[in-house]
C-alpha cells in the first residue's frame, strides 16, 4: 500500500492539504497507541504500527521535495538507485557555472551566478508547473510524466550545485 492510498488521496505530486490532514487524522483517531493501551499485544504494535506509518506518510506528503521523488517512484518513473543521464548541454552548462564561480572575484559576480541558477531552476519548472499542480497523476501524458523525471534530477543537481556555493 502506498501513502496516498493510506489516506484515500488520487496519487499527485500536489497533495489537496485538507484532505490529506483530515484523513490523517482519522487514521490516528482510531489507530493512536493509547486507545489500545488495554488490548492484546499483537493490537498494541498493530496500532503502533499504524500510527507510525501515518505520521511517516502524512510528513512525507506534506512536503512537495519530498512528494515529488516518491510519485515518480510509486508510478515506476524513477528507481532507488538509479544512475539517470543528464544531457550533455546541461552538465556543460554546469561546469561553466561552476568554473565561473571559482572566476568570480567578488560578491556582484557571485550573485550574477546565483542569479543565473535560480533562472534555470524556473526555466526548467514552467513547462511542467501545470502537471505538478494536476489533482492526480492519473491525467498527465506519459510524455509529461519523462518532462517531470528530468525536472527532478536536473532540480536535484542545480540544488545541490547552490549548497555547494553556500558553503
Amino acid at each position: 500500500m502506498n501513502y496516498f492510498e493510506l489516506f484515500g488521496l488520487p496519487i499527485a505530486f500536489n497533495t489537496d492539504r485538507i484532505q490529506l490532514r483530515n484523513a490523517f487524522m482519522q487514521i490516528q483517531r482510531a489507530a493512536h497507541p493509547d486507545k489500545f493501551v488495554q488490548g492484546t499485544e499483537a493490537e498494541q504494535e498493530d496500532a503502533l504500527e499504524q500510527s507510525a506509518m501515518a505520521n511517516k506518510a502524512f510528513t512525507l506528503l506534506n512536503n512537495p521535495e519530498q512528494t515529488l521523488p516518491y510519485v515518480l517512484e510509486i508510478t515506476g518513473h524513477i528507481h532507488p538507485d538509479e544512475k539517470y543521464n543528464l544531457a550533455p548541454d546541461f552538465l556543460m552548462e554546469m561546469m561553466e557555472l561552476n568554473e565561473a564561480w571559482m572566476d568570480a572575484e567578488n560578491e556582484d559576480s557571485k550573485q550574477q551566478i546565483l542569479n543565473q541558477i535560480k533562472t534555470l531552476k524556473n526555466d526548467i519548472f514552467s513547462p511542467i508547473q501545470s502537471h505538478l499542480e494536476a489533482a492526480s497523476v492519473i491525467d498527465i501524458p506519459q510524455e509529461a510524466m519523462l518532462q517531470i523525471k528530468d525536472y527532478y534530477y536536473k532540480k536535484k543537481y542545480l540544488d545541490r550545485i547552490l549548497e555547494d556555493l553556500h558553503h
